[in-house]
């Protein structure tokens, strides 16, 4: 939701005013793209649900994109709650991967219209010369963490570093949503989970793992 400027301030009447009229126009926004996607919603549409003159959006939004980058902001905070709170804390480390993904897709199934024009809009962010978007970075971190303590927890495979292997992980669950973006009758639901489950099972240290490790242990002590 649209947030005052300077919440230490108290907001006059018409200040006031003008940030009822814009949470207004945005909660409508938010509500139609839900429910038939941001390409089918038009202006009209949302000035009519929010109660005000297509003029009026027009002093508050320069056009419909400016609301889905408004959008894209919370979905990161969002995004990023939720990594910390699936990633973070006990238990083993493959289980709060699973948990995370498994709380990624419930949200999207309950907000596909949204969800899917804000993850357009942090690809569209991510397509950068410059390299990762500052957004998306911030999200990576936490998946770098957790592989590293499921490394030191002999978890996790360690032939490769975490960055490595989180870069991987992600990729993967990625995939799965660039199709859904791709095409919007992909069942990505399904999908996240399954492509989870090949993550996890990518990530898992096996048995022979040690062994390989002793071997390489030897040969670099080898004179």
């Amino acid at each position: 939701m649209p947030t005052q400027t300077n919440p230490a301030s108290p907001m006059t009447r018409r200040e006031r005013r003008k940030f009822e009229v814009r949470t207004r126009i945005y909660s409508a926004a938010r509500e139609l793209f839900a429910k038939q996607g941001f390409e089918a919603t038009t202006v009209d549409e949302i000035a009519e649900v929010a109660d005000v003159a297509p003029a009026t959006f027009f002093n508050h939004f320069q056009n419909k994109q400016a609301i889905v980058t408004l959008m894209t902001g919370e979905v990161v905070e969002h995004l990023h709650a939720i990594i910390v709170e699936s990633l973070v804390g006990p238990g083993p480390s493959l289980e709060r991967l699973s948990r995370f993904v498994a709380r990624a897709a419930q949200d999207i199934s309950e907000s596909r219209g949204a969800a899917r024009e804000t993850l357009l809009e942090l690809m569209r962010l991510d397509a950068t010369p410059d390299g990762p978007h500052p957004y998306l970075e911030r999200l990576f971190e936490p998946f770098v963490d957790l592989i590293a303590e499921g490394q030191r927890d002999h978890e996790i495979r360690n032939d490769h570093d975490a960055s490595f292997l989180s870069q991987m992980t992600v990729g993967m669950l990625n995939s799965a949503i660039t199709s859904w973006l791709a095409n919007p009758d992909y069942p990505v639901e399904a999908g996240l989970g399954e492509t989870a489950d090949f993550a996890i099972d990518t990530l898992r240290r096996r048995s022979t793992d040690a062994g390989i490790e002793l071997s390489k242990h030897d040969e670099r002590g080898t004179p």
